[in-house]
């Protein structure tokens, strides 16, 4: 079965739920525009009274089809996943009162996406040149610890609030600088945690009736630096059964040491949400403070939307790391999820990057 054939039965298999759940309800499928141009088949159910639905995509559920899984357990697991969004979703701001910019002034920000990749949307959206990039701005509806719901603004909005693209910036700015500010880590420290994570599993570790943290698992599944007891001794159930937290925490950092490239620091600059965080490179003087901490020009490797790489000047050809990004680019990551396929420079002598 083809990938359009599969996207109509499963189509077909969701509006025979709705209508044995719910009564009532249209299941309708679209090509979704997502970054960098890329189309996205998706599904959503709308109901008379909802004023938004989830959109469902609709790729991943294939790739389970063509390795064995069930049409109908897909069909049910979207229907579900549209109950559990629509009973979870709180947004803060009813979606009639977008057209009201008093209401959603304080929810407005930016993020930074490829200008050349983007061009037809960008014919629809107020934008801002930085670099060869460019800054769009959006409404974030909702938040959780689960990501954002966000609304991309258009000409239209601006059109609608009788303001300005300066004032659009200037509060999008203060916005976005105020709510997610810059976090830079050495790229060490989260490789450690992530090898910790696969060594202790998803669980997290919970705080006892005398205070100490007990589990087979260490952190969360968003990725967050694991807090605990370094005298904490390691599930037997794991390889590394009898050693302490700590122990097994200066072993693996030790062996991470050990695969370091010699006098190359690698740092990843993001924002405290993880998302969209390659936008911190645009925040007054945090490349310029970088910088300044390691004296010395600073090699910036866009690694995706969601941050980028920060290496203190090296004795390495641009040629070389534009040609490493391309090859991330092209066989690792998400199309949706590329920024640009070249390094940036920022130079101290003249404070800009380039």
């Amino acid at each position: 079965m083809n990938y359009e054939k599969f996207v109509k039965e499963v189509k077909r298999g969701v509006e025979d739920i709705v209508e044995k759940e719910l009564g009532e309800g249209v299941v309708v499928v679209r090509n979704v525009l997502k970054n960098n141009n890329v189309r996205r088949k998706a599904i959503s159910i709308v109901r008379k009274e909802e004023v938004a639905t989830p959109t469902i995509y609709l790729r991943n559920y294939f790739v389970d089809f063509k390795h064995g899984r069930d049409m109908t357990n897909i069909c049910t697991e979207i229907f579900n996943m549209y109950l559990y969004s629509m009973d979870s979703f709180n947004a803060d701001i009813d979606l009639r009162d977008i057209a009201d910019f008093e209401k959603v002034k304080t929810m407005i920000h930016y993020k930074l996406i490829n200008y050349e990749m983007n061009k037809e949307l960008l014919n629809k959206v107020p934008y801002l040149k930085f670099l060869d990039l460019a800054i769009v701005f959006y409404i974030m509806v909702s938040e959780d610890g689960e990501g954002q719901a966000t609304a991309l603004i258009h000409k239209e909005h601006l059109e609608g609030w009788g303001i300005s693209r300066k004032e659009l910036r200037d509060i999008a700015f203060k916005n976005t600088w105020d709510k997610f500010p810059v976090v830079v880590t050495p790229m060490e420290d989260i490789i450690s945690d992530m090898i910790l994570k696969d060594i202790l599993g998803d669980e997290d570790w919970v705080e006892d009736e005398f205070g100490s943290n007990y589990g087979n698992g260490y952190g969360d599944e968003f990725g967050e630096s694991f807090e605990g007891d370094d005298g904490e001794i390691i599930s037997e159930d794991t390889m590394y059964g009898d050693y302490t937290y700590g122990e097994l925490k200066t072993l693996v950092r030790e062996e991470v040491n050990n695969m370091k490239i010699e006098d190359v620091n690698m740092y990843v600059m993001t924002n405290t949400m993880k998302l969209n965080g390659a936008t911190c490179i645009t925040y007054p003087h945090a490349i310029e403070k970088f910088a300044s901490e390691h004296d010395s020009d600073v090699y910036i490797i866009p690694s995706s939307i969601h941050e980028v790489i920060l290496i203190p000047d090296i004795s390495c050809s641009r040629e070389y790391i534009d040609e490493m990004i391309r090859d991330v680019n092209r066989r690792q990551l998400d199309p949706v999820d590329v920024l640009s396929d070249h390094v940036y420079m920022y130079r101290r002598d003249i404070g800009e990057i380039e």
